[in-house]
């Protein structure tokens, strides 16, 4: 299960000659600093096994609030020179502030699977409660399967651009699927059957569904006291 009711993510490309200085920056100063502060309760990086982008972030937050609140815009707001450096190297940024609507399971997995789509006007409710009440739990069960969660995004949360981000043009998501897992098999599988194009369009999706696989990179919590 997630550590909070509140969820940062972000899909990015990092061209290869660039890595070096992001893998410094991001996982000694960006994540170290993101879990230091009170309300982040633990941090994520993947990196693609079979996706449109190079690298999937995910932090978990005490409560969505805390994202549009003084301590984190406070942080985000005064960007470090190696922050300064490094970001212009991140490109082509799909980055939600969500909402953790259901999340289910034992642990965290070494392969994830990421599906982004939106609900159809007409269609939320019916499509939160397939997930959340039937698919989620029941994937959560399967032993090679470790967790299950759904994300929405707030859009207006999302939308604030603290200094750090300025000049970063990104997309905001809609709705996310996060499985995680032992083997790209079982999250394959899962995507085919339960949680097909099809089976999520009956129950209230619209097109398109993107769908991208992932490998864990490294992880970061809180520090021990």
């Amino acid at each position: 299960m997630l550590l909070g009711k509140g969820v940062m993510i972000n899909w990015s490309d990092v061209a290869p000659g660039h890595r070096p200085a992001y893998y410094e920056w991001h996982s000694r100063e960006h994540m170290v600093g993101r879990v230091g502060l009170s309300g982040f309760r633990r941090g994520r990086r993947y990196i693609a096994a079979d996706a449109r982008r190079d690298f999937l972030v995910m932090y978990e937050v005490s409560e969505l609030a805390f994202l549009a609140g003084e301590e984190y815009l406070t942080k985000a707001n005064a960007p470090s020179p190696l922050t300064q450096r490094t970001t212009p190297f991140v490109k082509n940024s799909i980055r939600g502030l969500a909402m953790v609507r259901a999340t289910f399971g034992i642990g965290t997995g070494g392969c994830a699977l990421t599906l982004r789509f939106g609900p159809r006007a007409d269609g939320a409710e019916a499509l939160e409660r397939y997930l959340a009440n039937d698919v989620l739990p029941r994937l959560a069960a399967i032993p090679e399967i470790t967790g299950a969660h759904l994300l929405v995004a707030d859009k207006q949360v999302s939308g604030i651009v603290p200094v750090e981000r300025k000049g970063r043009p990104t997309v905001i998501p809609d709705w996310i699927v996060l499985l995680e897992g032992v083997t790209f098999e079982a999250l394959e599988t899962a995507a085919n059957t339960a949680l097909s194009d099809r089976l999520l369009g009956e129950h209230g999706a619209a097109d398109p569904v993107e769908r991208d696989t992932y490998s864990l990179q490294i992880m970061v919590g809180k520090a021990a006291t």
